[in-house]
């Protein structure tokens, strides 16, 4: 049993220490997954079970105020990574758009990538509060397998990209969804705020710029598996893949249901 811990305990340390960026493996939430492990089964719990348990024999909450605050935090932080992405990284052509390695120079333009790479982690633990908003709300039919899943997913996701992988050709995934984001955050804003300069096709085009979005992702990630000559690690690519490939038939099924087979019944 001792030979069982030890050796449980050896591959531990080399997965979570030995493998991961010394540049990020002491940052908060990043040293151990312990903590973003018990943010991910509160998370679930909560909206799975605890919450509407608790919201059962309760009136829903008014968090308008909240949730505009929330609106307005969130396109901030979207709208600042996606142009730091751009003034920094791919205008300047400090980046490659076909094939980025991780560079590992200790420079203040580096100290500065994974200091954003951690925002972008973070930023996702914050986005779960899009789902405790509709549980407060009793907005239960909107907690659905897709909306619970892409939050997890993104959550681990990003965990793994900060804590062995952050920078380079990865960075990508966080420019590319910062800006969708930012037009999601900014139409959620509107139509609580304003909710008389909504239109009915607004929501339509912002699922077609999210399935955009995998797309793109998928090809962003997928051609470099079959580039010999590009650093980045492809075991990357072999992890992010999956989930992007699977939200994109999630995404493209609500799409077809609520747009296309919807619209053949009421017509």
């Amino acid at each position: 049993m001792g030979t069982l811990i030890n050796n449980v305990t050896e591959y531990y340390n080399y997965v979570n220490d030995e493998l991961a960026d010394p540049r990020t493996n002491k940052f908060w939430l990043v040293a151990s997954p312990l903590p973003i492990f018990t943010i991910m089964f509160i998370y679930h719990r909560f909206v799975k079970v605890w919450g509407p348990a608790f919201m059962k024999d309760r009136s829903p909450y008014d968090l308008k105020n909240i949730i505009v605050v929330y609106n307005c935090v969130q396109i901030i932080l979207c709208g600042y990574m996606t142009i730091q992405c751009i003034t920094w990284l791919y205008l300047p052509g400090y980046y490659s758009l076909w094939c980025q390695k991780i560079n590992y120079e200790d420079t203040e333009i580096e100290r500065r990538i994974i200091s954003r790479v951690w925002l972008y982690y973070f930023i996702k633990i914050v986005d779960l509060m899009d789902t405790v908003f509709f549980i407060l709300r009793k907005k239960f039919s909107q907690v659905t397998f897709l909306h619970v899943y892409h939050h997890l997913g993104m959550c681990l996701l990003a965990y793994i990209g900060t804590k062995y992988v952050p920078g380079g050709h990865g960075i990508m995934l966080g420019f590319i969804n910062s800006a969708v984001h930012t037009v999601m955050y900014t139409y959620y804003l509107i139509s609580i705020t304003r909710p008389q300069w909504v239109r009915l096709w607004w929501k339509k085009y912002i699922t077609q710029l999210q399935i955009l979005q995998f797309l793109l992702l998928i090809l962003h990630f997928g051609h470099i598996l079959f580039e010999p000559s590009c650093g980045y690690p492809k075991w990357v690519s072999c992890a992010f893949l999956p989930h992007n490939i699977f939200i994109l038939c999630l995404f493209s099924n609500f799409y077809i249901k609520e747009y296309i087979l919807q619209k053949k019944k009421t017509t």
